[in-house]
């Protein structure tokens, strides 16, 4: 009964609709106002650079040690003479052993080596070519964070610079078994300079299974985490296997040192909007070069462009113009 009743009243209301002519609205929202940003990144003048090696010293190491010895010169020519101030440490994959667990290798009295050390090469071979007593169980990650981190102002006094641009190379014929995985450890990393354009991984590891220049290596060894991590920091994972590690070490020794490709940006654009231009100071005031879209590279991933064939010399300034990917979008859509 009570339902009936309700559906009674129900049917008793009454509704007044208002004048057509009287409703007043607004066809479209008012157009989003586009905004623009206006990167502005300077090529460094004479930077200071902290290399931190991080070398595996398992019982299967003794070859790649000595390949690294080997080639370190290649390293070492982009630092000796150059007008860069440079430190380059030493550390192990062992976070087993008391006196390793991120602690720098010191050898001919130097924790590690800078532009005062003498013979710096003799040395860095001392620091580099560990031996192979350490732990199976390599913990790049874990030793790289005690080294930068816990060690920072204590054991490794004076190495790490928080002005410096910091290069890790990493050297391991498994992949890393650190309780840091790499999710955690890349952006920790990136952070300690606040910008992302002054941190890099690399790694000289197993890149893929199977043989390579015929030496085997087994799917355990694949260091998918260290490619991981040098894929998000702009650095490179090169191949263990290679006979040669001279090209590697060259290699190596430009993007520790060299003038940068890669420019990040500061937000998002809508990637069809971004204009690249540079300049560079002369004796006329400046000199001005600007670049088309195949002139450079733009990575979402990354939010970076990079230079194709084109280098900016040190001092240059390069300007980076685009118009967020937000406003951009929201202004498309509110015209169709």
């Amino acid at each position: 009964m009570r339902g009936l009743l309700a559906l009674a009243l129900v049917g008793c209301i009454e509704y007044q609709v208002a004048d057509p002519a009287t409703q007043v609205g607004t066809p479209n929202p008012s157009p989003v106002a586009q905004v623009e940003r206006l990167d502005h990144i300077r090529q460094l003048d004479e930077p200071q650079v902290d290399v931190l090696w991080v070398v595996d010293n398992s019982c299967s190491m003794s070859p790649e040690q000595a390949a690294l010895a080997e080639a370190f010169p290649q390293f070492m020519a982009h630092f000796v003479d150059s007008q860069v101030d440079w430190h380059v440490g030493v550390i192990s994959t062992d976070m087993t052993r008391s006196d390793q667990k991120g602690r720098l290798q010191h050898a001919g009295g130097y924790p590690y080596i800078d532009t005062n050390t003498h013979e710096p090469i003799i040395v860095f071979t001392s620091m580099a070519t560990m031996g192979t007593s350490g732990s199976g169980s390599e913990k790049t990650f874990d030793a790289t964070y005690a080294a930068l981190g816990e060690h920072r102002d204590g054991a490794n006094a004076g190495f790490y610079r928080p002005e410096a641009s910091l290069s890790v190379i990493a050297i391991s014929d498994e992949d890393d078994d650190s309780h840091m995985p790499p999710e955690e450890f890349t952006p920790w990393l990136l952070n300690l300079k606040g910008d992302v354009d002054r941190v890099n991984f690399s790694a000289i590891v197993c890149l893929v299974d199977g043989y390579h220049n015929e030496l085997p290596c087994s799917i355990f060894d694949v260091g998918e985490k260290y490619k991981y991590a040098a894929a998000a920091t702009g650095g490179v994972a090169y191949e263990i296997r290679e006979p040669n590690w001279d090209s590697v070490l060259d290699q190596l020794g430009i993007m520790a040192l060299g003038p940068k490709q890669e420019f990040f940006l500061s937000d998002i654009p809508a990637p069809e909007t971004i204009e690249v231009w540079v300049e560079i100071p002369d004796d006329e005031g400046k000199t001005v070069y600007t670049f088309g879209n195949g002139d450079y590279t733009y990575s979402e991933t990354r939010n970076s462009i990079t230079f194709v064939a084109y280098v900016p010399p040190q001092g240059a300034s390069v300007f980076i113009q685009y118009t967020l990917l937000a406003s951009h979008t929201q202004q498309t859509d509110t015209t169709k």
